[in-house]
């Protein structure tokens, strides 16, 4: 593995979108630091399938290439990690007393965050940002994109 990584980050589709389709200038110094490889940016099979269905929403306006080339972009420059034996969408294999979301799919990402060991899940969305305390005793670390320099030790 490469030793100028410094950070492990599971990304929310929201934050990914921000990257690579609506390029979001909050988001420009978090894909630097994957493309330069100072963060490395984890997903899953689940994960990048969720990018694959939101990338055709119509506000997205992508063609169908471009949301390929997105996809494999952002696929390319991803590490899979390894999740428990039976994990799926409708089996995490979290603690039964993990905090779950109201929105079950953004279950997902924090369990991603908890079995890689990710140094932090960052996420845009209220509901996921409101589980901070919560999930921290399970070890798991949820930051919003603006706390990236901070991460990164820019700030």
């Amino acid at each position: 593995m490469n030793t100028s990584i410094v950070l492990r980050l599971v990304l929310d589709t929201n934050v990914v979108l921000d990257c690579l389709v609506f390029r979001d200038p909050a988001s420009r110094d978090l894909w630097a630091a994957i493309e330069s490889k100072r963060v490395e940016a984890l997903s899953h099979s689940l994960a990048l399938e969720e990018l694959r269905r939101v990338l055709a929403y119509p506000q997205c306006r992508l063609e169908e290439r471009s949301q390929r080339d997105i996809l494999a972009r952002y696929a390319e420059l991803t590490s899979l990690i390894a999740v428990p034996s039976g994990f799926s969408r409708t089996s995490l294999r979290l603690p039964p007393e993990f905090p779950r979301c109201r929105d079950g799919d953004d279950d997902v990402f924090l369990a991603l965050a908890y079995h890689s060991g990710a140094d932090a899940l960052i996420s845009k969305d209220r509901d996921i940002l409101k589980l901070r305390r919560k999930v921290r005793k399970f070890g798991v670390r949820i930051a919003g994109i603006g706390e990236l320099n901070a991460l990164l030790g820019d700030g």
